[in-house]
């Protein structure tokens, strides 16, 4: 009887070790974590994509030296990777679809060719080449004094050409490949997804942002800022009597970008004023010339006059710029909170640490 009560015992604990295996490797791996549209994240799916980036980082950090600080900044790094990895790969999935969904894709040539630019772009960020030194012949041709010569025929203009994808001899590619690869940490495979996974988002972006305009209506003004309202009310009823609007600008506003203007804002469009959506509804309510009411936003009492309207004027092209991010950013912030369950939990986080050697 103690021989079956020791055999029953043992394979008791057994059969609970190896329930616990069961769990841990197949049932808590394929754990979805977030559900992108109609397709899921697993924990393993998750697990696949954070070990890469551990690799490259401890790569790096054995480039930098060891010490302390590295230690404990590569350990924060890597307890940050699970949400950092996660949030990549649900916008890389919501692209994904969307361009499935209008038929964009991207080709293995435009893998090929952006992997030969990485790859070029790499050696010689690498490996300089060195500056010749100049020729007394070259030195003797860059002098103007040839450009004096009577009838002397100016050269032929040269059309620009595309710039062509650097290229490097296939002895030296191979080796500057596997140098980046060992750099980064990576595989080639995951290098390639890596590549593929930024054109698509190019392009995605592209076609996005497409819906933004070059040109909007826009408005050009100046304002007085002023923090008490009944002095604001004051200032108005002087402008009101025809007293000169800079003049109490430089006396008054506190507004220290456009003071030195005398109040002017110069030309913006809705949403590119840098101030509140408040602010921008009274301003672009006006007609050239006309003085608004004293309003008060988040920045303080405004008396605002239009000085000219526009309805389609050409963007700048920083306001431009950050007007199409923004209007991806829109995008992607849209689908992530209309396709997005989100159920990653602390210990799915801790399993994911637990998996790339760190203690929970």
């Amino acid at each position: 009887m103690l021989f079956v009560a020791v055999g029953v015992l043992v394979v008791l604990v057994a059969a609970i070790f190896a329930g616990g295996v069961l769990y841990d490797n197949f049932v808590r791996a394929n754990q979805v974590i977030a559900q992108v549209g109609p397709q899921g994240i697993t924990t393993s799916q998750l697990l696949d994509q954070v070990r890469p980036q551990v690799r490259a980082l401890d790569a790096q950090a054995k480039q930098i030296g060891s010490g302390a600080n590295i230690t404990s900044y590569v350990d924060q790094q890597k307890r940050s990777m699970p949400d950092q990895v996660l949030n990549d790969m649900i916008d890389n999935r919501l692209i994904k679809q969307e361009a499935d969904r209008r038929g964009t894709s991207v080709s293995a040539s435009d893998v090929d060719d952006k992997e030969r630019q990485t790859v070029a772009t790499f050696q010689a960020s690498n490996n300089p080449a060195p500056t010749p030194e100049p020729s007394p012949a070259a030195e003797a041709a860059a002098t103007p004094a040839a450009a004096t010569i009577p009838g002397a025929l100016a050269a032929p203009t040269t059309p620009p050409t595309p710039t062509a994808v650097p290229t490097l001899e296939k002895s030296a590619y191979d080796q500057a490949l596997q140098d980046l690869l060992t750099r980064n940490g990576l595989t080639e495979t995951e290098f390639r997804t890596q590549l593929e996974q930024s054109l698509l988002r190019d392009k995605m972006q592209t076609v996005i942002i497409e819906a933004v305009p070059q040109t909007q209506e826009q408005v050009h003004a100046r304002q007085i800022e002023v923090e008490d309202q009944d002095q604001a009310n004051t200032i108005l009823t002087q402008l009101q009597g025809g007293a000169d609007f800079g003049s109490l600008v430089t006396q008054f506003s506190l507004d220290t970008t456009s003071k030195a203007n005398g109040g002017d804002l110069g030309w913006f469009a809705r949403g590119s004023s840098g101030k509140t959506k408040q602010f921008d509804d009274v301003v672009f309510g006006l007609q050239p010339g006309q003085l608004s009411d004293v309003f008060e936003d988040t920045d303080g009492w405004h008396i605002v006059q239009a000085l000219e309207r526009d309805p389609a004027r050409e963007l700048p092209a920083d306001q431009l710029t950050s007007g199409r991010q923004k209007a991806f950013d829109d995008w992607l912030s849209a689908h992530r909170s209309q396709d997005v369950k989100l159920q990653f939990s602390p210990s799915d986080k801790d399993w994911i640490l637990s998996r790339i050697g760190l203690r929970p």
